[in-house]
């Protein structure tokens, strides 16, 4: 497990690497709340040291308020990074801690002023994720952390989807143990090369990235080779769908994208409705399944011709659960619940045969709801 969470952060911090090379590098700065309140003025941000290595981004949703936290993004071209000596004025409010990326640093607060020391961790701070993977096996999951209290770009301006993103979850869990029991779907046994990944959604729109609306997504990286980084998961081919929620949880449609040598592959069709036919190749040529969006759910068609699907659950919806089907016998019963505001993700799979359940298994973590990491 060590190792493949390792894998994946590799690649995030290569990615990361070669955004950051062509421009100024982010820092996420945090001040975090000892309870829920709002400052009485807006809060502001100085530079006691190094002032002119630093500007305060002003792109959009990078900085502001919530209920919680206190966050600004500051950005450098100055490498080494210059670590500087902050203060941030922040009237009517006690601060709990103050994070710089994913790091706690020490800092005191005379009065209104707050102030501490830069760190050289560039994380995304305001990513709330816990990178997970079953120990039974199957595609590794990224579990991006959503609480109201934290939400921010657009999600400020409509009714918050609680049902969706709990759909989410419910949905990457089903897909998870879907890709496991077909037993052929990665490993030794596959007839295809590459591998999936999958991840829910985010609401919070750090570094104004924003899953919006709610969606989820299950994607196949074909790694290439980089003579500077090694694997480069970018290099040969990146699938990357994303299945749209409604209000209820129900599967809306599939946008998606395909990038080959970090270059987007333009095809005649990235824009998949219920009843659209979705079909994944490798570089190859090798089909690695074909996909319907049908009833809420998704259907999946090997390349035998064996149809597995996820479905929400008759009564209560996909907020509530996502069935397995293989063909039209329910095999399993997955749930997610995850809990944003105590910072706990419970898993849940009852398994069936015939109608009649046979076993369940479950698993849970707790994290950090400020950071993401896991306690």
């Amino acid at each position: 497990m060590m190792k493949q969470t390792f894998k994946y952060l590799l690649m995030v911090v290569i990615t990361a690497s070669l955004y950051q090379a062509a421009g100024a590098t982010t820092i996420s700065v945090r001040l975090i709340k000892d309870k829920s309140s709002r400052c009485l003025q807006q809060p502001v941000l100085k530079f006691l040291s190094n002032q002119e290595n630093y500007t305060i981004s002003a792109k959009q949703w990078y900085n502001g308020e919530n209920d919680w936290e206190i966050f600004f993004e500051i950005e450098t071209k100055t490498q080494p990074i210059a670590l500087a000596q902050l203060e941030i004025e922040a009237k009517g409010i006690k601060i709990a801690r103050a994070i710089i990326g994913r790091t706690d640093v020490p800092f005191k607060q005379i009065h209104n002023s707050i102030t501490f020391q830069l760190v050289n961790d560039t994380t995304d701070g305001r990513h709330v994720q816990t990178s997970w993977q079953n120990p039974k096996g199957g595609p590794h999951i990224w579990f991006y952390h959503n609480w109201e209290a934290r939400r921010n770009g657009k999600y400020l301006n409509v009714p918050y989807p609680a049902k969706a993103l709990a759909a989410s979850f419910n949905f990457v869990l089903a897909c998870h143990e879907m890709l496991r029991l077909m037993g052929d779907m990665s490993g030794m046994n596959q007839k295809f090369y590459g591998e999936f990944i999958l991840l829910t959604c985010e609401s919070s729109a750090p570094r104004a990235h924003l899953d919006f609306p709610p969606h989820w997504h299950l994607e196949h990286w074909e790694s290439g080779y980089n003579k500077e980084y090694g694997i480069d998961w970018r290099k040969k081919q990146f699938i990357i769908p994303h299945y749209y929620l409604d209000s209820a949880g129900n599967i809306t449609h599939n946008k998606r994208s395909i990038t080959q040598n970090y270059q987007p592959v333009k095809s005649a069709k990235n824009d998949y409705l219920p009843g659209d036919t979705c079909i994944w190749n490798d570089t190859e040529g090798n089909l690695i399944f074909k996909q319907v969006i049908k009833n809420g759910g998704l259907y999946f068609i090997k390349p035998n011709g064996e149809e597995w699907s996820l479905r929400p659950d008759q009564n209560n919806g996909s907020s509530e659960s996502v069935w397995i089907y293989r063909g039209n016998s329910a095999v399993a019963k997955a749930k997610a619940v995850d809990n944003g505001e105590t910072g706990e993700t419970k898993l849940y799979i009852d398994y069936y045969d015939q109608g009649i359940k046979k076993n369940s298994w479950a698993d849970a973590f707790r994290y950090d709801r400020f950071t993401g990491n896991q306690l």
